[in-house]
């Protein structure tokens, strides 16, 4: 069974580091697309996929308009080679426990389900 993540980015670069380091481990691949980012995302992004070269599939794209994006996440869809994926912001970080129970609920209930959905819990 394939996992992999999609990281659509712009901008993120407070974030990017935590959010890819947090998944990377868990995940048979990462798509990281950068859509025109003007700060250090881009430099940070590089530095991962530096780190990560067999794990990180890191593409820029262009975004003419928020009409694009879901054309772009579609992209992502199509590239992809796995059984299952997770969307993952670039300002999100998983903890550790949280990202575990998800690989093993999809690991458990794989054949079941089609959908998970994880809520955001605030303390």
């Amino acid at each position: 069974m394939k996992i992999w993540a999609h990281t659509l980015v712009k901008n993120e670069e407070k974030y990017l580091w935590y959010a890819v380091s947090s998944v990377i481990k868990h995940v048979d691949k990462l798509l990281l697309w950068d859509t025109g980012s003007t700060d250090g995302s881009l430099r940070i992004a590089k530095g991962l996929k530096e780190k990560f070269s067999e794990k990180i599939d890191l593409k820029q794209v262009t975004l003419g308009g928020a009409e694009e994006f879901p054309k772009i996440r579609q992209k992502m869809l199509d590239v992809t080679d796995a059984n299952w994926f997770i969307m993952v912001d670039g300002d999100e970080v998983w903890w550790e426990g949280s990202i575990r129970k998800v690989v093993e609920t999809i690991e458990t209930y794989s054949k079941e389900a089609e959908s998970i959905v994880v809520p955001t819990v605030y303390p």
